[in-house]
C-alpha cells in the first residue's frame, strides 16, 4: 500500500524528517545511473512514477504491484545459497581441468540446473560468458577472481547474495 500511495499521490514516506529506508532503495530503480539519492532527486522521480500507470486507475496499478509480487515471490529459492556453493563445487573439482564450460555441463553433475546460479557468478565478476553464434550456446570461463572461496566463505557468500548498491 505504501508504494501504491506513492505511485498515485507522488508523496515519499518520511520517517522523522528523513526518506524511509526501503522506499529510498524503491526509488533508486528509477534514477538514472550516477545520480545521488538525495531528498530533491528522490521527490522528483516520485512525481514523475505515475506517469508509467498513465490512464489506470488506483485498482488496476494495485493489481499490477501484486503481479509483479507474486512474479518474485515465485522465483524465490530457500536454498539459493546452498546451490550456489554447490555450483561453484562443481566447475572447481569435476571441470577443473576444462578451461571453457557450458551450463549443461554443470547441469550433469547437479539435481537441479543452474543457469541462474553461473549468471549470478558471472555478474559478480567470477566467470566470463560469451555467446558462441554457431553453436546458439553460452560458453564460460573462469577469470582470475576464480575461485570464490579464495576468500573466507562467509564474505564471499554474502558478496554474491548482497547486492550492493
Amino acid at each position: 500500500m505504501k508504494y501504491l500511495t506513492m505511485i498515485c499521490h507522488g508523496q515519499v514516506p518520511m520517517w522523522m524528517g528523513k526518506v524511509n529506508h526501503d522506499a529510498r532503495g524503491f526509488i533508486r530503480y528509477f534514477l538514472p545511473k550516477g545520480v545521488k539519492a538525495d531528498r530533491a532527486c528522490i521527490q522528483k522521480a516520485i512525481r514523475h512514477l505515475h506517469l508509467a500507470f498513465k490512464g489506470m486507475e488506483t485498482e488496476e496499478i494495485y493489481d499490477v504491484l501484486m503481479e509483479q509480487l507474486l512474479a518474485a515471490a515465485a522465483k524465490y529459492d530457500p536454498h539459493y545459497t546452498d546451490k550456489i556453493k554447490q555450483v561453484v563445487g562443481v566447475i572447481e573439482n569435476a571441470l577443473s581441468g576444462i578451461t571453457e564450460f557450458f551450463a549443461a555441463d554443470v547441469d550433469r553433475y547437479l539435481q537441479f540446473t543452474c543457469h541462474r546460479h553461473l549468471r549470478l557468478l558471472c555478474r559478480r565478476g567470477f566467470l566470463v560468458s560469451q555467446s558462441r553464434k554457431e553453436q546458439k550456446r553460452v560458453v564460460y570461463r573462469r577469470t582470475e577472481s576464480w575461485p570464490p572461496q579464495a576468500q573466507s566463505s562467509q564474505a564471499w557468500m554474502s558478496a554474491l547474495t548482497v547486492k550492493t548498491s
